[in-house]
């Protein structure tokens, strides 16, 4: 962690040293163009956070916001009309689809120093989400992770394994009470965490073979299918701010979002609900799914290095911190990426040691190219398997053709 630190000192003087040679040399100021996925409330937070650091490098930032229904779209558009950004935040796995159209700077291979050092400072599970063949073409600008949720005045203790788990579903199942995915219901959000707790992943570690049909995967699909067509998890979709408030659904898994959700849609129950990291599998692994954005350089841009100075800028502790409060304000609740800044966030410790503990187990999608092509069939073996009682493994094995087909195109 001592070395990210120099790193992000040194940079600090190489600000204050750019401004200084601007000023002298009477030089014309950069701008650079940051197109933000998210809200304007946050966009507005990083423009004002871009005030202090044009007054220490007079390097000026422009941040968009764009709305994630269009954002993929318009970044292939941008790309095509040579109109893209110089920076671009984006969901995890975009990265390595849009650098493997040479559109995005390979980050490891550009600053090969700071790049090892920002891999030591956030956790694993992201860290094997940016890297896809020794290229990363983004480093992370937040996360997001899924886990449990509770109430405490009607369940004693979260479940610690998926025995536990069930013996718990069967016993609320007596009173009319059950368990709600609120994010990832019947999709493969929803069941990679079970997948990963059974031993089983979508491809294997060098991301060259397909491996969703392996038993481990199976045991796992059948176990997420079983919470919905034997433990009657609904179908549909219900919110957990009205499960966990009516007490009708007393334990769901969601996002860590739901917490600041949950604290301001159902402020009766108050001290009645609590969060735990999922049950764990027959790894013995609490395995979940973690998410976020990542920030990255698209080729065409002018100002390379000047982008990367801003991306080291928002990734520093110091920064995230503030990033992480404003978020708070605005409802945006995304979770800082550095470790190092989980130490200074003003958060309820148990709620921190959950989250941290959750972070550290975790992983997050497969950094392949064209992974949201891939995910719709798994979804579709998924819903097939819960909504028509088809054959597990039969129905991973049509999965595994068709993302074979992707990873060799």
């Amino acid at each position: 962690m001592r070395k990210i630190l120099v790193l992000f000192l040194a940079s600090s003087i190489l600000f204050a040293g750019c401004g200084k040679k601007a000023d002298q040399a009477g030089a014309k100021e950069v701008e650079i163009i940051m197109w933000l996925i998210g809200s304007e409330g946050q966009a507005l937070t990083i423009r004002e956070l871009a005030e202090k650091f044009y007054q220490d490098t007079k390097i000026k930032v422009r941040c968009d916001a764009i709305s994630w229904g269009d954002a993929h779209s318009k970044y292939l558009t941008s790309i095509a009309g040579n109109v893209a950004p110089d920076i671009g935040t984006m969901g995890l796995t975009w990265g390595a689809e849009f650098g493997n159209f040479g559109s995005m700077v390979d980050l490891a291979r550009a600053y090969p120093e700071e790049i090892r050092a920002i891999k030591e400072s956030i956790f694993t599970g992201l860290c094997n989400s940016i890297e896809y063949k020794g290229k990363i073409y983004g480093i992370p600008f937040d996360m997001t992770e899924y886990i449990l949720y509770y109430r405490t005045d009607i369940i004693a203790a979260p479940p610690k394994d998926w025995g536990e788990l069930t013996a718990l579903l069967a016993e609320l199942g007596k009173n009319n009470k059950g368990m709600i995915f609120d994010w990832g219901s019947m999709s493969w959000i929803g069941y990679s965490p079970f997948l990963w707790q059974a031993g089983g992943d979508y491809y294997d570690k060098d991301y060259t073979q397909v491996i969703i049909d392996s038993p481990e995967a199976v045991m796992g699909i059948k176990f997420f299918s079983e919470l919905y067509t034997k433990y009657y998890v609904p179908k549909t979709k219900i919110p957990l701010e009205q499960g966990m408030r009516t007490g009708d659904f007393p334990i769901a898994i969601s996002g860590n979002w739901k917490i600041d959700g949950l604290r301001l849609s159902a402020p009766e129950i108050a001290g009645k609900w609590s969060i735990a990291t999922l049950p764990a599998g027959p790894t013995g692994k609490k395995t979940a799914f973690i998410g976020g954005r990542i920030m990255g350089i698209f080729t065409q841009s002018k100002h390379k290095e000047e982008s990367w100075m801003f991306i080291k800028y928002l990734f520093s502790p110091v920064i995230q911190e503030k990033l992480y409060e404003a978020a708070l304000t605005k409802q945006d609740t995304y979770l800082p990426p550095v470790k190092e800044t989980w130490n200074m966030l003003e958060m309820d410790k148990k709620f921190k040691d959950v989250l941290v503990a959750q972070a550290n187990d975790a992983k997050g999608p497969p950094p392949v190219t064209s992974w949201d092509a891939c995910a719709k069939y798994i979804d579709e073996a998924i819903q097939k398997v819960i909504l028509q009682n088809a054959d597990p493994k039969k129905e991973l094995e049509i999965a595994k053709k068709q993302l074979i087909k992707i990873l060799n195109k």
